[in-house]
């Protein structure tokens, strides 16, 4: 009977696998490996077996209610559901920039404030 009881989520437990972080919130499995591997919730790695302490679920539930929604990119206008696309933040005024434009642009600026490319960075004396 212990098994089961191990195996079920329970409201007083402070750590839990990711099954059972899948299971109390009703998704599967691999997504919240890919949330923790992106550091979106974090989680101990205890020998081969991955570990979230409750007190990070709760919180990282509180920050996502939030950001649930998604959001458009501040540099291409691209509108995407997830907040994990928009995971990196113009460095003048936070506003968010996709993966792709982050990664491939090296947009680290919204145009608003001015270049946003890895070039716009650079100044000063060669």
């Amino acid at each position: 009977m212990r098994e089961t009881e191990d195996a079920v989520p329970s409201e007083k437990k402070r750590f839990y696998s990711l099954e059972q972080v899948a299971e109390l919130l009703g998704v599967n499995y691999q997504l919240i490996y890919k949330l923790v591997r992106a550091g979106e919730l974090p989680a101990a790695r205890i020998g081969k077996v991955y570990r979230v302490v409750r007190s990070d679920l709760d919180r990282y539930i509180e920050q996502s209610k939030g950001h649930a929604a998604g959001g458009v990119c501040s540099v291409c206008g691209n509108r995407y559901q997830s907040r994990l696309s928009l995971k990196h933040e113009c460095v003048d005024c936070g506003g968010p920039i996709c993966v792709d434009c982050w990664s491939r642009k090296k947009a680290r600026r919204c145009p608003a404030h001015g270049r946003g490319g890895a070039a716009g960075t650079k100044m000063g004396n060669s």
